[in-house]
């Protein structure tokens, strides 16, 4: 047995019944081999210093949660190989890509050309004579929107009460006033 194969198969020969063949083998390549014999020492006193340990209490909800975490773990897994082993969406866009290409590049591996016969245009000189009247009969100017004779802001106590609240107020007033005097 080499050192490689015993450090991989430590396992097996460690677990292993004392009649076993794998035992048997392993404690010979132990004799002859101080390296792994100190690996063997190092692990058989790490087992004897956690045995001497107290048990550990667990909690009652540590097996669900275990068991919770677990099987994440394996759909997690599961996942990322439903979705990393299927090469058909790669390959489908390669597919595309291809045909894309083709489609775009076929009209430069054909020899065909393309002649188009024109009429030859005839054209005259240009006159001095705009091509385009305009009739001021036609569109009359128009009057501005807004009086601005008197200003903008010639009356501004007009404006605040018309864009205010207080137009409101004195018109409801009018409206009761009116109801009030039919009886």
């Amino acid at each position: 047995m080499e050192c490689s194969e015993f450090l991989s198969r430590f396992s097996d020969f460690y677990d292993a019944p004392p009649q076993s063949p794998l035992r048997r083998q392993a404690e010979v390549h132990l004799e002859g081999c101080e390296k792994c014999a100190r690996y063997g020492r190092a692990v058989a006193s790490g087992a004897a210093l956690l045995k001497t340990l107290p048990r550990v209490e667990l909690s009652e909800s540590f097996r669900p949660t275990l068991e919770h975490r677990l099987f994440h773990l394996e759909d997690e897994n599961m996942l990322a190989r439903a979705t990393g082993a299927s090469a058909v969406p790669v390959l489908t866009a390669v597919g595309l890509a291809v045909v894309i290409a083709i489609v775009a590049w076929a009209p430069k591996f054909t020899r065909t050309s393309v002649q188009v016969d024109l009429a030859p245009g005839v054209s005259s000189p240009l006159s001095g004579e705009p091509a385009f009247i305009l009739d001021p009969g036609i569109f009359p100017a128009q009057e501005p929107v807004l009086d601005l004779q008197k200003g903008l802001w010639s009356d501004p106590n007009a404006l605040l009460f018309e864009y205010s609240s207080m137009r409101e107020r004195y018109r409801t007033r009018d409206l009761i006033r009116q109801t009030e005097s039919e009886f």
